[in-house]
């Protein structure tokens, strides 16, 4: 081959290496002397398998001869091929035939991409890194939301969720001709409660009731803790005026005995009122105002009972 073709293959920035038709090493450019770390003398002439010992020989023998036939070209990768050529280097390589004056050789091309490989490494280690840094965003995220639409003490919604889904909720029903149920809950003498046993026992009533009211509605009614024992039950989507009834029957059947000692215990007393969208207002206020009215005429009927609001008109 023209020395001139051996010359600029020595001094292009990849590592070349020049097969005779034996697969015997006839050409070792200056960049694989220093790529490897092997001196061209040592290894003109000699078989590439001994050279490359971790070549799998039956393959790449069939390989190269294909190649010394056809002249089908062959790329092989350093993740599919890794420590093939070096332990320590990351390498392609491709194979391509060559023919001069009626000899036929073959040219083998390393493309070193060890430092490509440790930047993906690192933009991958990178992507993890923000990947759980948004992941713990996130997770603070709802922390924040949960404190600012949810009530610590009892982790149903407070008073500001109430009022973002209720207009939504209201919004809704307007638009489908629907009916919105909203139950106003209070505990019946819930100051007694704190007075005789301590507010540590009122907030575990608070907590009960909550449990209760969330076992009790449909996946989707919210329940909300409007403010001290105080709870607003938003029922979205009902048949008719009459389909609350499966709710307070859940409620009022549920199991409201707390033990506050080995032998004391507290049966939770409730009252509730009811009032409806269309039939008792228009907007979330006279909603409130009037399921308000009807929970005082659940506690003047003795308490523990649930009462739809009904116009004196």
């Amino acid at each position: 081959m023209d020395r001139c073709v051996f010359d600029m293959l020595d001094h292009i920035a990849e590592g070349i290496v020049m097969l005779d038709d034996r697969l015997k090493i006839c050409f070792w450019n200056t960049y694989m002397e220093d790529l490897l770390d092997i001196d061209r003398n040592e290894v003109m002439g000699v078989q590439i398998f001994e050279v490359f010992p971790k070549l799998n020989r039956p393959y790449f023998i069939n390989t190269f001869n294909k190649s010394l036939e056809d002249g089908h070209p062959y790329f092989f990768s350093s993740k599919l091929h890794k420590n093939l050529i070096a332990e320590d280097l990351d390498i392609n390589f491709k194979v391509n035939r060559m023919v001069d004056e009626g000899k036929i050789y073959l040219m083998i091309e390393f493309l070193d991409i060890t430092n490509q490989c440790i930047r993906i490494n690192q933009l991958k280690e990178y992507a993890n890194e923000l990947w759980a840094l948004n992941k713990k965003l996130q997770e603070k995220e709802k922390e924040i939301e949960r404190l600012a639409y949810y009530d610590i003490l009892t982790n149903v919604g407070n008073r500001t969720l109430f009022y973002t889904v209720s207009e939504k909720f209201l919004a809704s029903a307007k638009r489908n001709n629907s009916i919105l149920g909203l139950m106003f809950i209070d505990i019946d003498r819930f100051k007694d409660i704190n007075d005789e046993y301590g507010h540590g026992v009122g907030d575990k009533a608070l907590v009960e009731v909550a449990n209760i009211l969330a076992q009790s509605t449909r996946e989707s009614d919210v329940v909300t803790r409007y403010g001290g024992d105080e709870f607003m039950v938003l029922l979205p989507n009902l048949d008719c005026y009459n389909s609350y009834d499966v709710i307070a029957d859940r409620i009022a059947k549920a199991n409201k005995t707390m033990i506050i000692e080995e032998d004391i215990e507290l049966n939770i007393r409730l009252s509730i009122g009811i009032s409806f969208y269309p039939r008792d207002g228009n907007n979330i206020e006279e909603l409130m105002l009037k399921a308000d009215k009807a929970m005082y005429m659940s506690k003047q009927g003795g308490g523990d009972r649930c009462t739809q609001y009904i116009s004196k008109n």
